[in-house]
């Protein structure tokens, strides 16, 4: 049994070896319509096949793939990707709009398929996964890589938004509201700080003055078209959201509160003496008048100060 399997191997080398001396032989007009024919037969063979054969070759091509990335060295791992970028950007700029929008509809519906079969771990990983990415890519890319894609992706989501229907557009906002709301309540308040400023520093006077005068557009508007009911639950939102920041408030000093104390409680009496004797030493230098006229002043006695109350005037008889 072992010589057979030695020939078959060797018989399958020699067969690999020979397609490639005749496809470095082919010419560009033969390898394209090899390419096509092979195209056409594929797709022939894949609308005959049922589900499971379908499965079944799409889980042997996967383990195929897997085994094959596992053995390839960074440097081999780098060259096909590298392939695959240049082969991914001549297909779309050689697609059409309807060939676009077919490929598009056909990621999407696959990739909620695919998200609605995966479990609560396998999405956790996968989100965990595609942030480390968005993390490593944007730290990696140029400024006028950054431009350039910022750009891109603004140019895609004008596009996208003209395209849609009132219905989708709501659907999308809801779900923005709703990952919107998720995210701000798992933030502490460090990161929200931390969120707010970086918001705020990239923007200009003129981008602060825009912002302002959309917010109150959209406010006004969006206040005119409510009724006292949906009034009514705005108020009583708001209420709930500063009553839920007060109290969030309350317990963090809280919090703080028990920390100080926890970390006092530890001090020795020689420490809690040099700290006390920094924070007179420090409100000190705090009370300290800045001007001279201002020291001067505060210099002299208080009963002897003009027009003070404690002063003592001789002329007055304080009898009466």
């Amino acid at each position: 049994m072992p010589p057979k399997k030695r020939l078959t191997l060797s018989r399958n080398s020699r067969e690999a070896k020979r397609m490639r001396n005749v496809r470095s032989q082919e010419s560009a007009e033969e390898r394209a319509h090899r390419l096509n024919s092979m195209r056409v037969s594929a797709s022939t063979s894949r609308a005959n096949e049922s589900f499971p054969e379908r499965e079944m070759g799409l889980a042997g091509d996967r383990a195929k793939r897997a085994t094959s990335r596992a053995s390839q060295s960074s440097s081999q791992r780098e060259l096909r990707l590298t392939i695959d970028r240049e082969q991914h950007v001549l297909s779309r700029e050689a697609e059409t709009a309807s060939h676009r929008e077919l490929r598009l509809t056909a990621d999407r519906e696959r990739h909620t398929l695919s998200r609605e079969s995966e479990t609560y771990t396998e999405r956790e990983l996968r989100l965990t996964a595609d942030r480390e990415r968005h993390v490593l890519f944007p730290e990696s890319e140029t400024f006028t890589e950054r431009e350039l894609r910022l750009t891109a992706n603004r140019e895609r989501h004008v596009l996208s938004r003209e395209s849609e229907t009132y219905t989708k557009r709501e659907l999308r906002l809801t779900a923005d509201r709703e990952r919107h709301t998720l995210s701000r309540e798992t933030e502490t308040y460090t990161e929200r700080e931390l969120r707010l400023t970086a918001d705020r520093e990239s923007e200009t006077f003129t981008q602060y003055e825009d912002r302002l005068t959309n917010d109150r557009v959209h406010h006004n508007i969006i206040r005119s078209l409510e009724d006292e009911h949906e009034h009514e639950q705005r108020l009583e939102s708001g209420r709930e959201y500063y009553n839920f920041l007060r109290q969030k408030r309350l317990i963090s000093l809280s919090n703080e509160r028990l920390r100080i104390e926890n970390i006092r409680s530890l001090k020795t009496d020689e420490q809690r003496e040099a700290r006390l004797t920094a924070n007179r030493f420090r409100h000190s230098l705090n009370d300290l008048d800045v001007h001279i006229e201002d020291h001067f002043t505060n210099s002299v006695a208080w009963p002897d100060k003009y027009k003070s109350g404690f002063a003592y005037n001789l002329t007055i008889d304080y009898l009466l």
